[in-house]
């Protein structure tokens, strides 16, 4: 079995430079790089040194937890010495003005997706950084994740070939969670908040130029939003994808990826209809107002510095629910619903240690190592900083993403095809 590292260099942090973060927002994204992946990001040269938010009790959780700095006002934050660079994890509508405040302060930025939900604004925040000398980075993506970095590689170094096709499958519960209806709405159900992955994703893969998406979408009468769309991606060298991601709950494809989830955790495919049956049985035994008043308790609950941040994941199905689902007991590598990969003489795939290479001379296992996720982009900040070193997925490839999506969303209500102007290359085939 062949090994990749895709991980950045390994001696990053050997000359004792440590990048000094301050969250903006110490919400759900937060709760997960502080509780559920922080024993990965440990590793790393960062420390979190300073947070703003408006919850006092999330607040004080936070200066016991890191002897930190604390903050009610984002520019108040953005103004310390013990900052280098922001993680922005505040509601999508404040990407822009949170962008701007770090970025006149002289901070680099490392924004959660989509960097907005207009590409307007995503200029306004390219502006603001490049006039500042700063780095804006797209987060959180699961294009850096280290098994779809091991597959660009392969794509890109042309031993199979050129690329033909990709295909991205994905079913989850993404609407039946507790999310707010007004969130669900301002997010098109999932098209905004989770299809930027899937985006980011299909881009990277195929080089990053895309030519034309013509898209379908689809209704989710439980929670009264968009629930999935099918998108046919044509890329500018001839390459194609096609793209379905269904969010109802009504299936699960981590019965394709070995129970692994999008973190790599086990997670059992039966649990979407518990997940789902628990939000049909909210919204018939409750009026519209108590139930909505039970969501953003939900929600509160899986914040950092939730009551409970464990036992409500366990209540919304992310504990095994089917007999006989044994989950393994690690993380395994992370898998964003079905990712295939087809060139001219091969096709890749993952798997639960790194990926398949199916060729002419058979099966290949490369065993993937390497960071995956936030603690992927973290490092990319880090080597803005410190090595000089910039990252593809800056803002001109997050605008990339907002544009496609977009896209899906244009080109579903006007029944054509829509082209697309602001893509940008990943740059890394050789000359």
């Amino acid at each position: 079995m062949a090994t990749t590292e895709t991980a950045a260099r390994s001696d990053h942090g050997a000359d004792g430079k440590i990048l000094r973060i301050g969250i903006i927002g110490l919400g759900q994204a937060s709760g997960l790089v502080l509780n559920w992946e922080r024993q990965d990001i440990r590793t790393l040269p960062i420390r979190f040194t300073a947070a703003a938010d408006l919850r006092r009790e999330a607040l004080d959780q936070f200066a016991r937890e890191y002897d930190a700095e604390v903050y009610t006002d984002v520019e108040e934050m953005c103004r310390s010495p013990n900052v280098d660079a922001v993680y922005i994890a505040s509601p999508h509508e404040l990407h822009m003005e949170h962008t701007i405040i770090a970025a006149r302060n002289g901070k680099h930025v490392l924004c959660e997706k989509p960097l907005s939900l207009s590409a307007g604004e995503v200029d306004a925040m390219i502006k603001a950084c490049d006039d500042n000398g700063v780095s804006l980075i797209a987060a959180h993506s699961h294009a850096m994740d280290a098994p779809i970095r091991a597959m660009r590689e392969v794509i890109a170094s042309g031993r199979l070939g050129p690329l033909r096709h990709i295909n991205a499958i994905n079913y989850n519960f993404f609407n039946a969670q507790p999310w707010p209806t007004r969130e669900l709405q301002m997010w098109h159900g999932d098209l905004y908040n989770q299809g930027p992955h899937q985006m980011d994703i299909i881009r990277y893969l195929g080089g990053g130029m895309v030519k034309s998406v013509r898209a379908h979408m689809w209704w989710d009468h439980l929670r009264d939003v968009e629930g999935g769309y099918s998108a046919y991606i044509e890329f500018e060298g001839g390459a194609a994808a096609n793209a379905l991601f269904d969010w109802r709950g009504y299936f699960d494809s981590t019965c394709y990826t070995w129970g692994a989830s999008e973190g790599g955790w086990a997670q059992d495919p039966g649990s979407c209809g518990f997940v789902r049956n628990n939000m049909v049985k909210l919204l018939a035994e409750k009026s519209p107002d108590e139930a909505e008043a039970e969501l953003w308790k939900l929600k509160n609950d899986l914040r950092y510095g939730g009551v409970s941040d464990l036992n409500a994941f366990q209540h919304w199905g992310y504990a095994p629910v089917s007999e006989g689902f044994e989950p393994f007991p690690e993380p395994v590598q992370p898998f964003f619903g079905l990712i295939i990969a087809a060139c001219d003489r091969g096709i890749i795939r993952q798997s639960v240690k790194g990926l398949y290479v199916h060729g002419d001379d058979g099966v290949e296992e490369i065993e993937v190592t390497g960071h995956s996720g936030r603690a992927a982009e973290f490092m990319q900040v880090y080597d803005a900083v410190f090595n000089d070193t910039p990252s593809f997925h800056d803002g001109r490839w997050g605008k990339g993403t907002v544009e496609l999506c977009q896209a899906i969303e244009q080109s579903a209500k006007e029944g054509r095809a829509v082209e697309l102007k602001y893509q940008v290359p990943v740059g890394d085939e050789p000359a």
